[in-house]
């Protein structure tokens, strides 16, 4: 019986995942895949072997690695994270390259080159909740990190990860020049967004209009707070559903694996999604609209959310 045993290991695993890969890909295929595999060529594989790490699965927008210990996978992250916007240099906005990052360390099953099961699979949802150009960790990775890596990490609490059976406790790395997930002393003002406003309005429900500014802080949407942060209800819409974050680009909506998609102008999003003024998001039965406005026109911030829905403040 001890030969049917598959092989396992433990390792750390690094996610990582372009932002906005689909976007790209439409706007400008070649040029996309050119600096894709610029990043590979110049920060990606570079990291791999400076920290010992192996690509044991390629995408065409991103990578799966495993590291001998978390410390040696995290410094990969931050050493690719730090030297991708080098290769944005003289780019337009939209076409610069970003990635989310993932590390997770856990045991995982071995067949051939390949590697599976929970130690990749956390990893791998970790990645969508990280900032563009940041790196999400696993409460294991920080424990491993302590006293060896001088690093700020920002408490994200306990997350119920998608296909996997118990909560995970996540951090952000609090990578230099990025704001801090949660700090509401930094405003949605000039020197963010040139002093824009960013509003989701959705229609009313009994009687009550739902407006949300967004803030700094990533607002999470979803049937049950916690863990999401402005509730929806319906059977249709996930227990974290999708994510909106304010960036010096515009507002990026992410959908978190909920099980009947997020839509924008009626096409399922598959990556972060940059959302244009007047974009119509469809979050199960739920129909929201972005918009934006200069700071200096708008009234005060108010939220008010219909019965049944809880909004967090940013």
């Amino acid at each position: 019986m001890q030969d049917d045993e598959p092989e396992r290991k433990l390792a750390a695993i690094l996610v990582a995942d372009v932002v906005g890969f689909s976007r790209m890909l439409g706007e400008d295929e070649s040029g996309t895949l050119a600096v894709m595999e610029l990043a590979r060529r110049e920060v990606i594989r570079p990291s791999m072997e400076l920290f010992r790490g192996r690509i044991f699965k390629e995408m065409g927008d991103g990578i799966l690695a495993e590291f001998p210990s978390a410390v040696l996978a995290l410094r990969a992250a931050i050493s690719i994270q730090e030297k991708i916007p080098g290769l944005n240099t003289g780019r337009a906005p939209n076409k610069t390259i970003a990635f989310r990052i993932g590390v997770h360390q856990g045991e995982v099953l071995v067949q051939g080159e390949d590697l599976m099961g929970d130690g990749v699979n956390v990893a791998a949802r970790l990645e969508p909740l990280a900032l563009s150009g940041g790196i999400c960790v696993s409460h294991r990775v920080r424990e491993d990190a302590a006293g060896k890596l001088h690093l700020d990490f920002t408490d994200m609490g306990e997350r119920m990860l998608k296909n996997i059976a118990h909560p995970v406790r996540v951090y952000q790395v609090n990578m230099l020049g990025q704001p801090v997930p949660g700090d509401s002393t930094v405003s949605n003002g000039p020197g963010l967004n040139d002093g824009i406003i960013h509003h989701l309005d959705m229609p009313p429900v009994a009687g009550l209009q739902a407006s949300v500014q967004l803030g700094i802080k990533p607002l999470t949407i979803g049937r049950l707070a916690p863990p999401s942060d402005l509730v929806l209800p319906g059977k249709e819409v996930s227990r974290q559903h999708c994510r909106f974050e304010v960036s010096a680009d515009g507002v990026t909506v992410t959908d978190l694996n909920s099980t009947n998609g997020t839509y924008v102008d009626d096409h399922r999003i598959e990556a972060p999604t940059r959302l244009a003024p007047g974009a119509r998001l469809r979050i199960g039965s739920h129909m929201i609209e972005y918009r934006r406005e200069m700071a200096e026109d708008s009234e005060s911030t108010i939220v008010r959310a219909p019965p049944g829905r809880e909004a967090a403040p940013n």
